[in-house]
């Protein structure tokens, strides 16, 4: 019982985290592209609020072993569309489940949470996690515009995806191995 009772503590920390951030990093991330609005042609644009929740998945499968990047993936997407309701509420919800489906998928047969694996699992998720927004697209009003779009946006969120995937790599590297709940 008691495993359990931490297990639940974690994963309401690790839920916690995102949203407490966000309000320090959506006003960060919108100064920074407003500032990279200023070039012109330049189509780099960030997603710092996309971190934590690459973060917080990651760190629920390292710590609750199988099935904790689903379920942080659920908690993300419940109170990402009840907290932060800044995107329709299917893309929210598809978004953030997948985003933990892809940690969990990339880390199935893993038992070593190293450098590559941890990347990789970022990578998959960020990949994942940008599905719901190619299904509300549509192609046909100007393919070329609409698949350039996706492949500038897309790249921006892997790209913050992965800087997520490392800082959880230093986390872990940096946290003790005796706190783990489970493999």
């Amino acid at each position: 019982m008691r495993l359990e009772s931490r297990a639940i503590s974690l994963l309401a920390v690790l839920t916690a985290l995102p949203t407490a951030l966000g309000y320090v990093l959506g006003p960060l991330t919108h100064s920074l592209n407003a500032l990279l609005g200023l070039v012109p042609f330049l189509p780099v644009r960030f997603s710092l609020g996309f971190i934590p929740l690459v973060i917080s998945t990651i760190l629920a499968r390292a710590y609750l072993g199988r099935g904790g990047a689903v379920i942080e993936g659920v908690l993300l997407a419940v109170t990402g569309v009840l907290l932060h309701p800044t995107q329709p509420a299917p893309i929210l919800l598809l978004r953030d489940v997948l985003l933990g489906v892809g940690v969990e998928v990339s880390l199935i047969r893993s038992s070593d949470l190293g450098f590559s694996p941890l990347l990789l699992s970022s990578l998959l998720g960020g990949l994942a996690s940008y599905l719901p927004y190619l299904l509300y697209a549509s192609p046909l009003s100007n393919p070329l515009l609409i698949y350039s779009s996706w492949v500038i946006l897309m790249s921006n969120k892997l790209l913050s995806a992965l800087i997520g995937g490392y800082l959880a790599y230093l986390i872990l590297r940096r946290l003790p191995t005796a706190c783990q709940l489970g493999g």
